[in-house]
């Protein structure tokens, strides 16, 4: 038994047709999967939203708690660091002074007790040399 074109054209339309009968369920089943993947979509992009909000948030938070300490530090260094220079200007520098002003004088005494010692050297050369003369001419006589 031969089938005509008739038989196999009749063939592909009821196999079409229970084709698109079996077809359908599943394509809805598919719309209904992308409406909910859309949902789950949406609601994980407004989630995400919120935490990035929330992130901001304390960020902002900590950066403004970081401003305030960075603050207390600066205003602790700027309070430690006129310490220093008062401490400078009223108790090292007066003792540097003090120190200079020793060894100023110090200096200046040895400076004219060396033009002194020059002097006695120059004199202790001219004793010897009267001295060992002395010395000679006492020997001559003796």
């Amino acid at each position: 038994m031969a089938l005509t074109a008739e038989d196999l054209l009749a063939i592909s339309q009821l196999l079409d047709v229970k084709l698109k009968a079996e077809i359908q369920p599943i394509k809805n089943e598919m719309q209904a999967l992308r409406s909910e993947i859309q949902a789950v979509k949406g609601e994980l992009q407004a989630e995400i939203q919120a935490v990035k909000t929330e992130l901001q948030a304390e960020i902002q938070a900590v950066e403004a708690g970081l401003h305030a300490e960075i603050q207390a530090v600066e205003a602790g260094l700027h309070a430690e660091i006129h310490q220093i220079k008062l401490f400078q200007e009223n108790i090292i520098r007066p003792q540097l002074n003090t120190i200079q002003a020793c060894y100023t004088s110090t200096y200046d005494r040895y400076k004219d007790s060396v033009e002194g010692y020059e002097a006695l050297r120059a004199d202790n050369e001219v004793m010897k040399k009267v001295i060992m003369e002395h010395s000679d001419r006492l020997k001559m006589l003796a």
